[in-house]
C-alpha cells in the first residue's frame, strides 16, 4: 500500500488492527505472510514483530509451533534430508526451525553413534 504510513505495519495495539484490515485486501497477502515467516529468525526486532500478511508475530508464532511434527519426527526428517544432500539452511527452511536446530540435532546424533 503506497499511500500508508510504513510504522503503520510495525506499531503497537490499534494501528496493527488497522494494519490487519488493510491486508485483509491485499491481492499478494499470502505471499507477503510467507516472507514474513522467512525473516522470523533473521531480521532486525522492528521486522520480526511487525504485521505481514495480515498476521502478528504472535500469529506467525502459533502457526510455526502448530506445523512443527513431533521432535523425534522432526529430528528423522532433519537426517533424512541431510543424508540426502540437502544443506542446513534449506533442512531449516523446510521444517519451520533454525539451522542451529539442525547442526545440534546432526551433532548429537555424531556423539551417539561414536
Amino acid at each position: 500500500m503506497r499511500r500508508v504510513d510504513p510504522e503503520l505495519w510495525h506499531g503497537a495495539g490499534g494501528t496493527l488492527t488497522k494494519a490487519k484490515r488493510i491486508c485483509a485486501a491485499c491481492p499478494v497477502r499470502p505471499q507477503c505472510e510467507a516472507y514474513g515467516r522467512e525473516l522470523e529468525g533473521s531480521a532486525s526486532l522492528k521486522d520480526r514483530h511487525g504485521v505481514w500478511g495480515g498476521t502478528d508475530a504472535k500469529t506467525r508464532s502459533r502457526k510455526r509451533k502448530q506445523a512443527r511434527p513431533a521432535k523425534a519426527d522432526r529430528d528423522a526428517q532433519i537426517l533424512r534430508l541431510a543424508e540426502h544432500g540437502v544443506g542446513p539452511k534449506e533442512i531449516a527452511a523446510q521444517l519451520g526451525i533454525t539451522d542451529r536446530t539442525v547442526h545440534r540435532v546432526k551433532n548429537t546424533t555424531e556423539r551417539s553413534a561414536a
